[in-house]
């Protein structure tokens, strides 16, 4: 990092005039840097001599009229102003003077605040190609040149958020992840988790245009989303991020998710990623986001008016859920059954839920056995399942109980109350529907693990399952956390919506892991990141898609 305040300027002789014929290009080192001087029919230039792409000599490439070619890539820049042409960075162009036949080049070292003004629209013009060399580059250039963690986030958030097809989704917790992960680190460890959730911001939103948002308007935010007004809606959410605090606006957002079985579990996930992103980056953001959280929130699917949930929603609305909120809890509570019973269950189990509430477990305790159970399935989950092409179940089926079941938890700590309690029986029935592969085929026997000592982030790579969980098991919790993090940011993934898995997979079970005090979420996330994946999509889509056109029936839950 520097403190320097005034551009450093250095200027030196690098030729004379008669010794540089039209085409040919001579490097020269002027103060600390090298530079490829350039005589053209337009006239005497300099560049930096190192390609901005890799930093490749530009003096052992060719040129072309007024065109310069490094030949390691053919990135072609302008002899005269280093614009480039082909490629993604432009290069430093630097003045000229020839006097006397002497030719002098000034080089004007920028100051942070110079720089880093030169870098945010190549960091935006980088997220909109979805160029993540450019990316990279220039976030590692900011970082140096002490830009703020969240100002390069920033970027990337409001390029994305208006411009996801179905407002806030997997790009958005993607990136609220790695943007925490990244400010618990220090340095150039900063970059891999802050690019990371640029990516996740800049691949599904590439060439999109940017979704018009209403302008902020009064409204009862609720009833708007609940008659799929999203516009109304939206108008809604701004007008909270003008006129109420985050306390009251995160209350009013978890009511509009739980409300509805949303979007797979996904509703309460993505109220969760919007408000910590808010909580860590200031309310100042909030016109930004809110509106795009509550147009998501407004389409997001209403899982529990299908048939399939017919029973289990029959149930949850004939509770008394102000009455169930207010039974205290009971320190002496214990019930061993219960993680077996919901994992077991061969109907969801929504009445064994509900009497654990009612004997004082609290929504904590009752949480506590979704996350167990859960991982559980995860641990045995059956690899053929997986490999299957004529079957539409998944990991990801799976994994969403964890990370919904820690999206509750976060929702009850900030909003205790008959709002939370109905979103915790909505995480009960979907630890159930998990197991729905499980109902349909056979149950595997999950795996005795004993701890042993390994490179947890190597054993993953390699794909040693049962490698991985034991070396997770001699690790700890802490030091296993870490090498699952540094495992979901290393690319072990093809798919776009695999990495969002893994990253937000990875942060739930590590929180998870220390709220219950088990190493079993680590374990089956573990196995999770080792275990083969069906990442590929076109060849079940076709099949699912052939089916369809012959038969008329939907695929099989």
């Amino acid at each position: 990092m520097t403190n320097e305040t005034s551009s450093r300027i250095s200027t030196a002789y690098v030729a004379d005039l008669d010794d540089l014929a039209v085409g040919d290009m001579k490097m020269a080192k002027v103060g600390e840097r090298r530079v490829v001087v350039i005589r053209t029919a337009s006239g005497v230039h300099a560049l930096d001599n190192a390609c901005p792409h890799q930093g490749y000599g530009l003096v052992t490439g060719t040129l072309d009229g007024e065109l310069v070619t490094c030949q390691w890539h053919n990135w072609k820049f302008r002899a005269d102003t280093g614009e480039c042409i082909m490629g993604e960075d432009n290069v430093a162009c630097h003045q000229v003077d020839v006097c006397d036949g002497r030719v002098e080049v000034t080089v004007i070292e920028p100051t942070p605040d110079e720089e880093r003004e030169r870098l945010w629209p190549s960091l935006l013009s980088g997220i909109e190609s979805n160029y993540m060399g450019q990316v990279a580059r220039d976030t590692a250039r900011l970082l140096a040149n002490d830009a703020h963690l969240y100002d390069i986030a920033w970027v990337g958030l409001h390029y994305s958020f208006p411009r996801e097809e179905d407002g806030l989704g997997h790009a958005m917790a993607t990136a609220v992840d790695c943007l925490a992960w990244a400010d618990e680190r220090a340095g150039s460890d900063r970059a891999l988790p802050l690019v990371q959730g640029l990516a996740a911001l800049s691949e599904p939103t590439r060439g999109r245009a940017p979704r018009p948002t209403p302008d902020p308007a009064p409204g009862d935010l609720l009833a708007l989303i609940e008659a799929e007004q999203a516009d109304a809606a939206m108008a809604a959410a701004r007008h909270l991020a003008a006129s109420s605090t985050i306390d009251e606006t995160r209350r009013m957002f978890i009511e509009a998710a739980s409300m509805h079985h949303l979007s797979y579990g996904h509703g309460i996930i993505y109220t969760q990623k919007a408000f910590e992103l808010l909580e860590r980056t200031g309310w100042d953001h909030a016109d930004v986001v809110l509106p795009q959280l509550a147009f998501a929130t407004t389409w997001g699917t209403r899982e529990d008016t299908l048939p399939y949930m017919s029973g289990a929603v029959a149930t949850v609305h004939g509770l008394d859920l102000d009455a169930l909120a207010g039974v205290p809890v009971d320190p002496s509570w214990s019930d061993p059954a219960l993680v077996d019973d919901l994992l077991e269950a061969t109907d969801p189990p929504m009445e064994r839920a509900v009497a654990a509430l009612e004997a004082g477990a609290g929504v904590e305790r009752l949480l506590d056995a979704v996350t167990l159970s859960v991982s559980r399935r995860l641990l045995r989950y059956d690899l053929d399942i997986e490999l299957d092409l004529d079957d539409n179940f998944g990991w990801l089926d799976i994994t969403h109980g964890l990370t919904t079941s820690r999206a509750t938890r976060w929702a009850y700590r900030a909003s205790p109350g008959p709002d939370t309690v109905r979103q915790a029986l909505w995480a009960v029935w979907l630890a159930y529907d998990t197991g729905r592969a499980e109902r349909r085929t056979s149950v595997a026997v999950e795996p005795v693990i004993e701890g042993q000592r390994g490179d947890i982030s190597r054993l993953i790579r390699l794909g040693d399952v049962h490698g991985t969980l034991a070396a997770i098991r001699a690790a700890g919790p802490s030091k296993a956390g870490e090498a699952l993090i540094d495992a979901s940011l290393s690319d072990g993934s093809g798919a776009f919506i695999f990495i969002a898995h893994l990253i937000k997979m990875v942060k739930a079970s590590i929180e998870e892991a220390e709220a219950i005090g088990s190493d079993l979420p680590l374990l089956a996330t573990g196995r999770f990141l080792a275990a083969p994946r069906l990442e590929r999509f076109v060849t079940r889509n076709v099949g699912e898609a052939l089916d369809f056109v012959d038969t008329g029936r939907p695929p099989k839950r």
